[in-house]
């Protein structure tokens, strides 16, 4: 029955959009019991996680920041041949008495420290991002006035889709396997009409030439921060999955791919930003299809993901899985309470009838 069930479900998914509605999903796992009422998007709320740069090389931690973080970024960027240098007065806005070009723009470096499920640190994360939003405004108009635009959405999956796709993985017992692709951005692929992108390196990484003409990076690969890196690695994303390795694009989650091998096996994805949730049947050729994908983008697997988007995520070995947000709870706690979460009074939720 259960079987049955899962295999309707996944047709749904597939086919229609009634089941993408988040009050579907909500009944459905109600009824199923395999979720907290608490499940939630959330981000770590620790005061020193994101310093600035400044504040970073003046720390404790200096050296994990820069010697570890920032030297890997950078290792990261030529790995995927993500730029070239040019002398600024190469470009056509360059201003001789200022010394700039109209078209770069800055970079700084964005620091956080990534936390696992129980809020300790895994590592320090260094990002060099494009951040300076009124400099892409510029890029904007400069778009706007040639044959190159500027497009900037890309799509998310949607909360309800993910559920949904857990649901089913307990119901017919799927294989389930979570990855995050290492540096996407820096994997995604321009195309002509994106138009060129010069930007000023991050603090630390800049210099001069030998007539003191600042150096500047022209990006062959979209970066963090600029205002159309994540629909550029989304499409890079989409085709590869599409074009190259034969799944389905949802028509009502653009985040869903799914592929149908024959009467009995299938693979479905959910894939945000960099984030994917891959569920199968056990088949061979999912795992066929997910060495196609290693090929194409570096991953980092996880085959018993115990974290997604946020969220906690318990897998019991019958099959069952719970969705809370228990480390988003205690590092909110740890931020407003005024005692330790473990001396304060605890609560049944829903709360027990008086």
């Amino acid at each position: 029955m259960n079987a049955a069930l899962a295999k309707a479900l996944l047709d749904l998914l597939s086919a229609t959009a009634a089941l993408c509605d988040a009050g579907g999903v909500a009944e459905i796992a109600n009824l199923c019991g395999m979720f907290d009422a608490t499940a939630v998007y959330g981000l770590k709320l620790h005061g020193d996680d994101n310093p600035t740069w400044a504040q970073a090389v003046k720390s404790d931690e200096a050296h994990h920041w820069r010697d570890a973080d920032a030297r890997s970024e950078m290792q990261n960027f030529e790995r995927h041949g993500t730029y070239v240098e040019v002398s600024e007065d190469q470009l056509p806005s360059w201003n001789a008495s200022t010394k700039r070009a109209y078209e770069v723009i800055k970079m700084m470096w964005v620091l956080r420290k990534k936390r696992d499920e129980k809020g300790e640190i895994l590592k320090h994360k260094a990002r060099a991002a494009v951040v300076c939003g009124n400099q892409q405004q510029k890029r904007k108009a400069l778009a706007s006035s040639s044959e190159h635009t500027l497009k900037m959405f890309a799509p998310a999956d949607r909360s309800a889709t993910f559920r949904l796709l857990c649901t089913v993985g307990c119901l017919a017992n799927l294989r389930v396997r979570q990855f995050d692709v290492d540096a996407a951005y820096l994997q995604g692929s321009f195309e002509a009409n994106d138009g060129e992108v010069h930007v000023r390196p991050p603090p630390d990484e800049r210099y001069f030439d030998d007539r003191g003409v600042p150096i500047v990076w022209k990006l062959l690969k979209p970066f963090y921060g600029e205002a159309d890196a994540g629909r550029i690695w989304h499409r890079t994303a989409k085709k590869q999955l599409i074009e190259v390795q034969g799944l389905t694009q949802s028509k009502f989650d653009p985040c869903y791919f799914f592929k149908k091998y024959d009467n009995e096996h299938r693979v479905d994805l959910v894939l945000y930003v960099d984030d994917c949730w891959m569920a199968d049947t056990g088949t061979m050729k999912a795992d066929e299809d997910l060495r196609l994908f290693r090929e194409r983008f570096k991953l980092t697997m996880q085959t018993k993901p115990k974290q997604f988007l946020g969220m906690n995520i318990d897998m019991a070995d019958n099959g069952d899985v719970k969705i809370s947000a228990d480390a988003y709870i205690k590092a909110t706690a740890e931020v407003y309470l005024p005692k330790p979460l473990t001396e304060c009074p605890r609560f049944e939720t829903p709360s027990s009838p008086l």
